[in-house]
């Protein structure tokens, strides 16, 4: 182990970190600038050659990242979350509460298969003007979504970008293994958060007038939304088509860039978008940031950070001890940093402790990998700042004019939630560990 060296790169992870936490600073050129300066540190104390550096970098979670992307922005051009919003409060009739349950279960399904940023972004502000509309305010309903769409993303492997990096790092994540581990808790902890929240928060806001109610029933039409029934129609079956595949095919990232290529190619026809033009959509800084992080974590392994953890005589712990101290560090972490690096930093460690002596410590796989998903995705809501979600929903309540949302108000819900949720996962951990540990 190179101490001097391993520090080094801690200091370059932190300020990576510490970039992307921070809006007017370029995460994107800071996050590249750490990446060299690390690689060619490394390289030249470790001897190193350049393609070493290449083979860091998990490709198949790129792929999948970015295939998810495009699928993710068809999905967006041919509006069918709009669609999906407005189609869930005329199924209600107008009942706030039937409306309620209905928009924080479908936010929930479709943060398990596009980006949770991507969900708030179109369904936050048609909610923001169904609610002018009917003279009632917007922000429980805001609530609501935020709190339960990082429940959405532990139910599939391809959820969230640091749910594709877990899985890609440990290939047994596939989506079975998701149903079979992760919905019962995952459902469970949606009904409850859904229940405590309308008995203790939906309750106290103000009825909707039934004139008022009528009037926009009768105002909103799904069909007005769909500009091309034909490719709604296509596009909707084809990704659910696709999220059968990733169920049933056991290469990920061949369903995912298969599938998105398809996409893009029988969508060209209708809307005159070629893939030069989709790729201009794509968040490319955010791969560029990921690929970065690749590169400097493979640096900090090559210093000796695993080294750091051989020495901590984890085989003198109970299972559930270690298990339990995984979930707890990992939501911790997750609630004041960005869920990726926290990801990656925690594989190696997760797969230390599962790889078999002599060089690791031999612990079952199933608790572990169980406190590492839920503690990511469920931390984050501890702050507002740990999820980009919460983030995005407290910008469009801000730029809308929401009044019954703001920092303090998801600050308070979301840290009494993220605890009731890593309260009762602990219970599953105590289900687990006898099982499998």
């Amino acid at each position: 182990m190179d101490l001097v060296l391993l520090i080094f790169i801690f200091i370059i992870f932190f300020l990576i970190i510490l970039s992307y936490t921070k809006s007017n600073l370029d995460f994107v050129a800071i996050s590249l600038l750490g990446c060299f300066i690390a690689a060619t540190t490394t390289g030249l104390t470790k001897g190193i050659e350049f393609d070493e550096f290449i083979r860091f970098i998990e490709w198949e979670a790129i792929i999948i990242i970015l295939s998810m992307s495009i699928i993710t922005k068809i999905a967006q051009d041919s509006n069918i979350l709009e669609f999906v919003a407005v189609k869930l409060f005329k199924l209600s009739k107008g009942d706030q509460r039937i409306f309620f349950w209905l928009l924080c279960i479908i936010t929930t399904l479709l943060a398990a298969i596009i980006s949770d940023v991507v969900v708030v972004l179109i369904l936050a502000p048609i909610v923001v003007r169904l609610c002018h509309f009917l003279k009632i305010r917007a922000g429980t309903y805001l609530l609501g979504m935020t709190i339960c769409i990082n429940i959405g993303s532990i139910l599939t492997p391809f959820s969230s970008g640091e749910n594709i990096i877990i899985s890609t790092a440990f290939p047994e994540l596939d989506t079975l293994y998701f149903i079979q581990f992760y919905w019962f808790i995952s459902f469970f902890l949606l009904f409850f958060t859904i229940y405590l929240l309308d008995k203790f928060v939906l309750s106290k806001e103000p009825k909707i007038e039934e004139l008022q109610k009528k009037f926009v029933i009768d105002l909103i039409d799904t069909d007005i939304m769909v500009k091309n029934k034909k490719m709604f129609y296509f596009n909707g079956i084809a990704i659910i088509i696709t999220i059968i595949l990733f169920g049933i095919l056991p290469l990920l990232y061949l369903t995912a860039v298969i599938s998105a290529l398809i996409l893009v190619l029988v969508n060209r026809s209708y809307t005159n978008k070629p893939m030069s033009e989709l790729l201009k959509d794509i968040e490319w800084e955010i791969l560029f940031f990921f690929i970065s992080l690749y590169v400097v974590v493979g640096c900090l392994i090559e210093a000796g950070f695993a080294e750091l953890f051989e020495k901590i005589p984890f085989e003198t712990l109970n299972p559930f001890v270690v298990s339990f101290l995984i979930l707890l560090i990992v939501s911790l972490i997750s609630g004041v940093v960005a869920n990726t690096p926290t990801a990656l930093i925690f594989i190696p460690i997760v797969g230390l402790l599962i790889e078999s002596e002599p060089t690791g410590f031999g612990f079952s796989s199933v608790p572990l990998l169980f406190s590492l998903i839920i503690g990511i995705n469920l931390g984050g809501n501890l702050l507002p700042s740990g999820a980009a979600c919460d983030v995005m929903t407290l910008k469009i309540a801000r730029d809308s004019g929401v009044e019954n949302l703001n920092y303090r108000r998801l600050l308070k819900m979301g840290m009494l939630f993220a605890l009731i949720h890593i309260g009762i996962s602990i219970i599953g951990l105590l289900i687990l560990v006898p099982i499998f540990g």
